[in-house]
């Protein structure tokens, strides 16, 4: 991934959390539940279950949103949304999450 890239997401739902901080608690206290979510299960139930554990405002991407990738350390990057949300996001090293994000072509 690069700085300065438009990213898409495909199929899963991505939280956002405020800053690396939160994202690195979530990383070292979770499950994949922390990282992303199929389609099918309940993204607003999971963000709002970390919001209340971490004591902040944990968000999501949804399956089809862009992204601009700001800043990248190691496996959390920084993005900015198109709907104006900025913050971090974990991006686990297994295939199934590197293969969901992919880098928009214009």
């Amino acid at each position: 991934m690069k700085i300065g890239k438009l990213y898409q997401v495909k199929e899963l739902f991505w939280f956002l959390y405020p800053s690396k901080d939160t994202a690195s608690t979530a990383a070292t206290t979770a499950t994949t539940a922390a990282i992303a979510t199929l389609g099918t299960a309940d993204p607003a139930g999971t963000a709002a279950f970390w919001s209340n554990r971490l004591k902040c405002n944990v968000s999501y991407i949804s399956p089809k949103s862009i992204f601009c990738l700001f800043e990248k350390d190691g496996e959390f990057i920084k993005i900015l949304t198109t709907n104006g949300e900025l913050g971090w996001i974990w991006i686990y090293l297994a295939d199934w999450c590197k293969k969901d994000i992919e880098e928009v072509k214009i």
